[in-house]
């Protein structure tokens, strides 16, 4: 089973594909990608292969989310399982000297990130990146004043506090990648 779903090995999409497939027995492998828009492009050489997706999908590039993935691409991926899988915690860093009044999140998440800006009555110009991980390295590399990431990415400095932390679960979903030279189309 050759699994593709969001990379690099820190995402959540990858913990919740290593879950999926302790499960399962025989040879498996995951394939780590940039963006999920990477893989939904490339269905043709990915045949038979599986994605590991989750209802929480959405995308900066070309504003789909989850339904408009899974109606879309009916004749293409069909769905074979789901599952719930916790996220890794969730945390909002504030960086009490920054250069830059930019708050990154991934698309997922930003729900979380506006909430807690409007709370405080922050301006802050909200950035989208493809992982949370991306997210937190955005951050850092512009001295950002805010960023909504995983716990696990974060290394505080003196000029950072955690503002809110969220430990939400999250359901995944199992697509087979169909063989479309096998598929009939009608109009």
């Amino acid at each position: 089973m050759i699994i593709h779903t969001l990379g690099p090995e820190a995402t959540d999409s990858n913990s919740a594909a290593q879950y999926y497939l302790r499960k399962k027995k025989g040879v498996n492998h995951i394939v780590l990608h940039d963006c999920f828009e990477a893989i939904i492009s490339h269905l043709n050489d990915y045949q038979r292969d599986y994605l590991i997706i989750p209802a929480a999908f959405k995308s900066f590039r070309n504003h789909m989310d989850w339904a408009d993935l899974h109606y879309a691409y009916l004749g293409r991926l069909e769905l074979i399982n789901c599952f719930r899988h916790p996220l890794n915690q969730l945390v909002i860093i504030r960086r009490l000297t920054a250069i830059h009044n930019i708050a990154y999140t991934h698309p997922a998440t930003a729900t979380l990130l506006k909430s807690y800006l409007q709370a405080i009555h922050s301006h802050a110009v909200i950035e989208y990146t493809d992982s949370k991980y991306l997210a937190y390295q955005k951050y850092k590399t512009t001295q950002a004043h805010f960023v909504l990431t995983n716990l696990q990415n974060v290394q505080l400095s003196a000029d950072e506090k955690i503002e809110r932390t969220y430990a939400p679960d999250m359901v995944w979903c199992v697509y087979q990648i169909l063989n479309t030279a096998n598929q009939v189309n009608i109009n």
